[in-house]
């Protein structure tokens, strides 16, 4: 049984007793987060810790953010192009009809 089957048998229970109907699966699910994200954020700070950019700390530790595949790419450095690499995304040159 999924969440929908549960939430159908309990919406008939509560119609067959006169109660309100349970919320649909997934209504609260952002305020959990939320909250959750809250109550780290807040253990963070009681712990002596920063309360902002743990995640991005241990992405950075692990080399995953900045090299382009989480980050903006700021910290990548920079490499030269070798020559069999495909060309800029610079303007197509203008395509110029034969004289006839």
């Amino acid at each position: 049984m999924n969440a929908m089957h549960q939430h159908l048998l309990d919406a008939s229970r509560a119609a067959r007793l006169g109660d309100p109907p349970p919320p649909a699966p997934g209504t609260h699910d952002l305020a959990v987060l939320r909250a959750v994200r809250d109550r780290r954020r807040f253990e963070r700070v009681l712990a002596g810790r920063p309360a902002r950019g743990g995640l991005r700390a241990a992405l950075r530790r692990a080399g995953l953010f900045g090299a382009g595949l989480l980050g903006t790419g700021r910290s990548v450095p920079s490499r030269s192009v070798p020559s069999h690499a495909a060309p800029s995304r610079t303007a197509p040159a203008p395509c110029r009809r034969p004289a006839d």
